[in-house]
């Protein structure tokens, strides 16, 4: 990972409030020309003028830095979120009425969809990430809300009302078809999600949603 990529990155942060942070790759083990996933928020949408103006900074911080630009979502759907955004995605939002939880490759209007970016900041929140800067107590709630989400999704994929906490996490890493990772729902690192999933867990216990056992969830349907 490198410093100063990660401080330039910081510095087109558009907004004083909300956080910005970096998932995917680099915040794991990136190649060298990998292409940096960023997600920036605020409370407020962005004017378009100061998107295009975002979008733009990040494309020369990827040409300064020799890494590859991904553009197969558009950087208007992946790059800023609103707090409001952030909270329906906590909600799961971006999967209502999905029965398919595939991602879907190839297919840019559903790609750029308002259900498919809320799908992204999700995952962006509960894969492994790099904070940035900004507003760290936000980052903390929002983060926190994410694992609810995600520990609540796993559950509702499950569809039954007793598994294990393993089995939670593998209904997240793999369809019943065998899609996984970026064709699936982007977990790749199981250590990192079972410690998410548990996070989760014990919020959903608090609202006694679920009970946990010796690693055994037992929940009611929400």
């Amino acid at each position: 990972m490198s410093t100063d990529l990660f401080t330039a990155a910081a510095a087109l942060h558009p907004v004083p409030d909300g956080y910005a942070l970096t998932y995917g790759s680099h915040a794991t083990r990136p190649r060298p020309a990998s292409d940096l996933d960023l997600l920036y928020t605020g409370n407020a949408p962005l004017p378009a003028d100061r998107l295009a103006q975002l979008i733009d900074g990040v494309k020369q911080l990827h040409t300064d830095h020799g890494l590859t630009l991904d553009e197969e979502v558009a950087f208007t759907s992946k790059l800023y979120a609103t707090t409001r955004e952030i909270e329906h995605a906590a909600r799961l939002d971006g999967f209502d009425a999905v029965t398919d939880y595939a991602t879907p490759v190839g297919d840019p209007e559903a790609l750029n969809s308002r259900g498919f970016k809320l799908r992204l900041v999700l995952n962006a929140l509960t894969t492994p990430h790099v904070f940035l800067t900004g507003d760290v107590h936000t980052y903390r709630r929002h983060v926190a809300a994410a694992e609810r989400g995600a520990a609540l999704l796993a559950l509702r994929i499950a569809g039954t009302g007793k598994l294990a906490l393993t089995s939670a996490a593998s209904v997240l890493l793999s369809s019943p078809e065998g899609l996984t990772e970026k064709h699936f729902l982007g977990y790749r690192h199981e250590t990192h999600l079972h410690a998410v999933l548990r996070r989760g867990l014990a919020h959903l216990a608090h609202e006694d949603l679920v009970r946990i056992d010796h690693d055994t969830i037992t929940w009611r349907a929400t």
